[in-house]
């Protein structure tokens, strides 16, 4: 596979980890139960799960919690961000969490090797082809049958949209309305998914999930 230009991806991963410590104030701010709902997702009796994009690793708190004896396996291409989320791990009392350093297009793990992919606020980040191999990468490290997990921002109604549009425009690129009224689980679907569903909105944040 010839990958997009490694360069414009680099940059676009520098700025998700610039970014990532507001992904991980987002998911705070939804309430304590937030990622507790997300990793609630994965089936009873997940054996191994590999989180893409991991950044600061908030969600995979949660599914140590949830799986204690399961292998946890982190992929980021910034190695500092690996180191972080080892140490919270650590502090939680998970001590077997893998970190890979890898570009998450291109992962050096076998095919068939997953249980459960998650990815959480890290595809907004990405442009449209970008988010296409991140998704079809999804796709190969699961074995069949495997459940895909994705949290990302939402189009936030009410209220508080003028805050989340201004921080949006401010913040985060251009193109994340992309990912907004059905884009995601469309592009998800693209990928080669089944059973594609939202799994209800948490604030600030949709849920989506699917099967291989």
């Amino acid at each position: 596979m010839r990958l997009p230009s490694r360069l414009r991806y680099l940059v676009m991963m520098a700025r998700y980890t610039l970014t990532n410590d507001m992904a991980d104030l987002a998911l705070r701010l939804v309430g304590p139960g937030a990622r507790a709902r997300v990793a609630a997702e994965a089936p009873a009796g997940t054996r191994t799960l590999v989180d893409l994009l991991t950044g600061t690793g908030s969600v995979l708190l949660e599914y140590a919690r949830r799986f204690p004896g399961a292998r946890l396996v982190a992929v980021d291409l910034d190695p500092r961000l690996l180191r972080v989320v080892a140490k919270r791990l650590t502090l939680s009392g998970y001590m077997g969490l893998e970190g890979v350093e890898a570009d998450a297009r291109e992962v050096p793990l076998p095919a068939e090797t997953a249980d459960v992919v998650n990815i959480s606020f890290g595809l907004h980040e990405l442009k449209r082809r970008d988010r296409a191999c991140v998704l079809g990468e999804a796709a190969r490290l699961l074995r069949p049958g495997g459940t895909l997990i994705v949290s990302d921002y939402r189009r936030v109604r009410g209220p508080a949209r003028p805050a989340a549009a201004l921080y949006y425009r401010l913040a985060e690129p251009r193109w994340i309305g992309e990912m907004f009224d059905g884009g995601l689980e469309r592009q998800v679907r693209d990928a080669g998914f089944e059973d594609v569903s939202r799994r209800g909105n948490l604030p600030l944040t949709q849920l989506i999930t699917a099967r291989k």
